[in-house]
């Protein structure tokens, strides 16, 4: 490890990634927002180290691979995903979203290079991107590293994210917004049952937003109350 892999500078690989998702256009705003997300996977990782003291843990590398994880999806062909009318292709969107952990690996590997990353560290970053969806069954031994990462992953997308991610869905795909309070109320966050989670201090994490987002959903949902609907 040298002097550069000790201090990453983090800003730095945040504004390459971010100018990547601006320039891909999808990855900027709303739904994809990916300049608000990889901050958030960044900070939750954080959280999780401030529950994890004492432990050793290769910081550098996770909050690296953090950032990075996912830079492949600006290489998806979105036209897989989405079709021109903005609707999602529920045959392909799957297949080609599971495609953008490979593909974050030589993006992620030129960046750190140029910025003088040894290649140790930069495999060991790459190793975490490229296995960060690798859970439960599919991969069953983890370092400590991607485990943090995967449960950080997850724990970015719920609590005030979780909150707001659906209201940028509606939007881009012209749900009301009353459409949205109502799905919102009746469908529990993906990871509500922690199943997916590996660390316990994630699951304690994970409750706590899960707690906060309950109550945020539960406050706008009074904001449709009205007799002018037949049912909410």
């Amino acid at each position: 490890m040298n002097q550069i892999d000790k201090n990453p500078n983090y800003k730095e690989i945040y504004d390459i990634v971010k100018k990547m998702y601006f320039k891909k256009g999808i990855f900027s705003y709303g739904t994809w927002d990916e300049t608000y997300y990889s901050m958030r996977v960044y900070e939750t990782c954080k959280l999780i180290f401030n529950e994890l003291k004492g432990k050793k843990i290769n910081k550098q590398e996770v909050l690296t691979a953090a950032i990075l994880h996912d830079i492949g999806k600006v290489k998806l062909r979105m036209w897989k995903i989405v079709n021109s009318k903005g609707v999602i292709n529920q045959k392909g969107v799957v297949k080609e979203w599971k495609k953008h952990p490979k593909m974050s690996v030589p993006i992620a590997t030129k960046i750190l290079s140029k910025m003088g990353h040894s290649e140790e560290f930069i495999k060991k970053v790459c190793y975490l991107i490229e296995n960060h969806d690798q859970r439960k069954e599919l991969m069953k031994k983890r370092t400590i590293e991607l485990k943090i990462l995967q449960d950080a992953d997850l724990i970015a997308d719920i609590g005030m994210s979780g909150f707001i991610r659906p209201f940028s869905f509606g939007a881009a795909f012209k749900r009301p917004t009353i459409g949205t309070i109502k799905f919102m109320s009746k469908h529990p966050n993906r990871i509500e049952d922690f199943e997916e989670l590996n660390l316990e201090v994630s699951k304690k994490l994970a409750k706590k937003e899960i707690k906060y987002e309950k109550e945020l959903i539960s406050m706008i949902a009074k904001n449709i109350e009205t007799d002018l609907f037949d049912e909410f």
